[in-house]
């Protein structure tokens, strides 16, 4: 039983730091079973996976058997996503390689069309696990999905970025923190923004 007043939140706070690091090092650990490439994307869903339920307001989950059972379920599609994703940047950076040796009109040109496709990138790289760990349907659907939701919400959008910008700022000036928080800290940011437009586009969804 949880006490109230000033202790119930100190309690609260105390807690949810204790399974943001604990699944922040599971997140780690599973990535390298699965050898970093192969492991990344079925641990980072995973871990959405949890805080998603956290967020919704399952607190007594059993967090490791949870973890590795959606690890093992979702390895295979997840995999795929991340292929996709991987296959995506990788012509984002030959198409900025072959933007630099350009010149004149059409280095500006196809420097401003790159620039308008990093932006769209982000968006669904900001949106594209929620939107995983929350719906069922293809990977055109999560990037549909991802892109129309970020652009359709932009507050929301621009303080999923500040809140990975911060992230990153504070784990390169505190390598320790980033250790244990890291992974779940901006996987909580963009799930709680994420599932807070899930509710308002679904009014059945608490929050």
């Amino acid at each position: 039983m949880e006490s109230s007043g000033w202790t119930g939140g100190l309690y609260r706070i105390c807690d949810w730091i204790s399974k943001l690091a604990y699944v922040n090092l599971l997140w780690m650990f599973f990535t390298l079973v699965g050898l970093i490439i192969f492991g990344i994307a079925p641990s980072t869903v995973a871990l959405f996976t949890i805080i998603r339920k956290w967020i919704m307001g399952e607190h007594h989950i059993k967090i490791f058997s949870s973890f590795w059972e959606v690890y093992k379920r979702e390895f295979k599609k997840a995999n795929i996503l991340w292929s996709s994703l991987v296959v995506v940047l990788l012509f984002m950076y030959i198409d900025l390689v072959l933007i630099q040796a350009m010149q004149g009109v059409l280095h500006y040109f196809f420097l401003t069309c790159f620039v308008i496709m990093s932006i769209i990138l982000t968006i669904i790289l900001l949106y594209i696990f929620p939107v995983y760990v929350h719906f069922e349907g293809s990977i055109l659907h999560y990037y549909k999905s991802s892109f129309l939701l970020g652009t359709s919400f932009p507050f929301r959008t621009f303080m999923m970025v500040l809140a990975v910008g911060t992230s990153i700022f504070i784990g390169l000036l505190f390598p320790g923190v980033a250790i244990l928080f890291f992974g779940s800290g901006i996987a909580f940011a963009l799930m709680y923004f994420s599932y807070s437009i899930f509710a308002k586009i679904n009014p059945s969804v608490d929050i």
